[in-house]
C-alpha cells in the first residue's frame, strides 16, 4: 500500500496523477491502467475541489493505492460535503447538440472505466474506492 495526502485544490490534482504513475509502476500495475486510474482520480479529485465546499477545501484529502492479486484500487477521502457518487443518477444525455452542457460527465466517466466502486460516508468524511482489473 502507498499513502499521500494533499490539499484539494487544482493544482494538486496533478501532484496526486504523479504520485499514481509512480506507484503503479513501483507495483507494476500496466501502463494502460494506471491511465485508467489516473482518469478516474482527475474526475474524482476535480469533483471535489468544485463541489466538496469549505470544509473540503479546510481540510486534506488522503489517497490510499493498493494492489493485489488481480486488483489495484485507489482509496480517496475527503471531509467535504456528503456525496455517494454509487447511487447518484446520471446526468441525462441531451436530446440534442444545443442541448448539451459543458461538464457533468465525471460520474460516468468514473463508472464506465473502474471495474470496482464502493462507497462509505464515515466519520464526517467521504469514503471512494475505484479499482481496475489488471
Amino acid at each position: 500500500m502507498a499513502t499521500l495526502v494533499i490539499n484539494a485544490e487544482r493544482s494538486e490534482v496533478r501532484t496526486a496523477a504523479e504520485w499514481l504513475h509512480q506507484v503503479a509502476s513501483q507495483f507494476e500495475v500496466p501502463q494502460n491502467k494506471a491511465i485508467v486510474l489516473d482518469q478516474c482520480l482527475d474526475e474524482v479529485l476535480m469533483n471535489i475541489v468544485m463541489h466538496g465546499g469549505t470544509s473540503a477545501i479546510e481540510t486534506p484529502v488522503e489517497l490510499a493505492f493498493t494492489s493485489t492479486q488481480g486488483t489495484a484500487e485507489i482509496t480517496v477521502s475527503d471531509s467535504g460535503k456528503a456525496f455517494d457518487p454509487v447511487n447518484a443518477p446520471a446526468k441525462p444525455r441531451p436530446s440534442s447538440l444545443e442541448d448539451a452542457e459543458p461538464g457533468g460527465l465525471g460520474l460516468s466517466i468514473i463508472r464506465g472505466l473502474s471495474n470496482r466502486l464502493n462507497y462509505q460516508y464515515k466519520n464526517g468524511r467521504n469514503v471512494l474506492t475505484f479499482g481496475v482489473s489488471i
